[in-house]
């Protein structure tokens, strides 16, 4: 067979069911083969909402998602979406094409060294410079994506390569199955949530699986300990264990998590990552406190993330040994009801204001109540994500999505457009408006390939994540307003149907009506962000 088929029928072997991509005459023949294929190719706008697309995949499914791109500015069009994959843990294959083998030492079009870019937002790269070696090639990649730390794997084909005779036959092989944790680190981190007057579990993105969710459940019922979620951790405590939830940390170390973090004397961190939230912002040293570290990965020590115990393995099977050791246990009297009690005490209401627009915390009260807790929302980053992560509340891992690791701006369209091909449904995607305008080119992507959830833009025109932390610093803001938008009637050009709601009632009535509409739904809610320094920075 070419080159270039026998990449999908190994891609077809691997459990690819996606790819997306843009064509150009360096890997158009991958287009050609995948036309013949199981595969579903999903033709983008923007490499970049391509590799955000794969992205969404990987976390969604387990298994690797698929950007393809053409030589040149195709492939470094690629790099955002590898570096937010690469950096939250998302397994991404990127197959790019490059100029053939005998134009490689000259200057020449479309030709750079993309390996070096590559290298640079994934965890690895490798060019493909011989049809033989096309197989191993993609068998590594795709397993080197699921080892820990997951990642993006790029691989960058000579044009030639894939139009050459290949022969194919090795195995695609996944990673080996990780044993859990010694047993005696597990009774050692038994012992010490034994001895704590207020032990936390603090869940990160590696431990929101939903195999390390329903082993912590196991846990949990054993041992009723309170559980604070990071982002990524989100859904990590089910409607039956409500009572042990605490909330989810904040970008400014404010939250009703960061406090129950700082007053707990035993923090036991479950798949923790410091690129989701600096171990500074609620470990700094105040007070003597144990930590314990159950991951898959051995943890990036620094001043103030130094565990007393590390308990290495396969998270799962790490938590369900650690049940029975702790079975009998009792928290000390009043130590969850007086966490509660601190929660409480530090959640925000909403406040009253005369100049117009949506309290932001009503309208993601609205969302919540408006979305059934099997549908998959999505939040974009901007001041919306942190009004979504401290007030969204999840009840399910793998249910709410958030770009926490390098807080990419833009992904939430492209996201929820994987979402909704993947199979899953309903599916509520949240953006600002400046977010939304990042990617809003793929409405019609998704309006093409039959995509079907609803969009809401919280809107103020503005960049306001940035700009209020502007007038925190400087009593100004700068370079962060924007012009109007229609957003309804965009929409609609592109054949998605367009609402605007102007109180929170009226958004939980159209995203109740529109949760099975025919064709993906943008609503525009003009919010008030005028309280976010109070809400969000104080």
């Amino acid at each position: 067979m070419k080159g270039s088929e026998l990449v999908v029928k190994s891609l077809e072997k691997a459990g690819v069911k996606w790819v997306f991509g843009i064509p150009g005459a360096k890997i158009d023949a991958l287009f050609d083969a995948l036309a013949d294929s199981s595969i579903q190719t999903v033709v983008c706008r923007h490499e970049q909402n391509a590799a955000f697309m794969a992205q969404a995949i990987g976390r969604m499914t387990g298994t690797p998602g698929v950007a393809i791109a053409t030589s040149g500015p195709g492939t470094s069009n690629l790099a955002t979406g590898l570096l937010t994959a690469n950096t939250e843990g998302d397994p991404v294959i990127a197959l790019c094409g490059d100029v053939p083998r005998d134009m490689q030492m000259k200057h020449t079009h479309q030709a750079f060294d993309s390996l070096a870019m590559l290298r640079s937002v994934s965890k690895g790269a490798q060019k493909v410079i011989d049809p033989s070696q096309i197989q191993e090639a993609l068998f590594n990649a795709v397993r080197q994506s699921l080892i820990f730390p997951r990642g993006a794997e790029s691989l960058v084909f000579c044009q030639d390569v894939l139009s050459q005779e290949a022969e194919g036959g090795m195995p695609l092989l996944m990673p080996p199955l990780r044993s859990q944790a010694p047993q005696e680190a597990l009774h050692e981190t038994a012992e010490k949530i034994r001895q704590a007057k207020l032990p936390v579990f603090f869940v990160g993105r590696r431990g929101s699986s939903k195999a390390a969710v329903e082993a912590l459940h196991v846990l949990l019922r054993q041992a009723p300990i309170p559980v604070v979620e990071t982002f990524q951790g989100s859904g990590a405590v089910s409607h039956d264990l409500e009572s042990l939830y605490m909330g989810r940390v904040g970008i400014f170390g404010n939250q009703p998590g960061d406090e129950i973090l700082r007053q707990s004397d035993c923090v036991v961190t479950i798949g923790y990552d410091p690129v989701e939230y600096d171990a500074k912002l609620w470990n700094s040293g105040e007070g003597e406190r144990e930590l314990v570290h159950i991951d898959e990965l051995p943890c990036q020590v620094d001043k103030d993330y130094s565990p007393n115990l590390e308990a290495i393995g396969d998270i799962e099977k790490s938590l369900l040994a650690l049940a029975p050791m702790l079975s009998g246990y009792k928290p000390r009297p009043g130590a969850c009801s007086e966490a509660k009690k601190i929660a409480g005490e530090l959640k925000e209401k909403p406040r009253p204001n005369k100049s117009g627009g949506v309290d932001p915390i009503l309208a993601v009260e609205a969302l919540r109540e408006a979305v059934p807790d099997s549908g998959t929302v999505i939040s974009d980053v901007g001041s919306v994500y942190i009004y979504m992560a401290r007030h969204f509340r999840s009840y399910l891992p793998g249910h709410l999505f958030f770009s926490n690791g390098q807080q990419t701006l833009g992904v939430a369209l492209p996201w929820a457009i994987a979402a909704s091909a993947s199979g899953r449904s309903p599916v509520v995607s949240v953006s600002g408006d400046g977010g939304f305008l990042f990617s809003a080119c793929e409405l019609e992507t998704a309006v093409r390939i039959g995509a079907r959830f609803v969009h809401v833009v919280f809107d103020d025109g503005s960049y306001d994540m940035v700009g209020f932390q502007e007038e925190m610093k400087y009593r100004r803001r700068s370079g962060v307003n924007l012009g109007a938008v229609d957003i309804p009637e965009f929409a609609k050009s592109f054949g998605a149907l367009g609402y605007v709601a102007n109180s929170a009632s009226e958004l939980k009535d159209l995203v109740k009506g529109s949760l099975d509409a025919d064709r993906p739904v943008v609503i525009d809610v003009p919010v008030n962000y005028s309280s976010n320094i109070a809400d969000l920075a104080e």
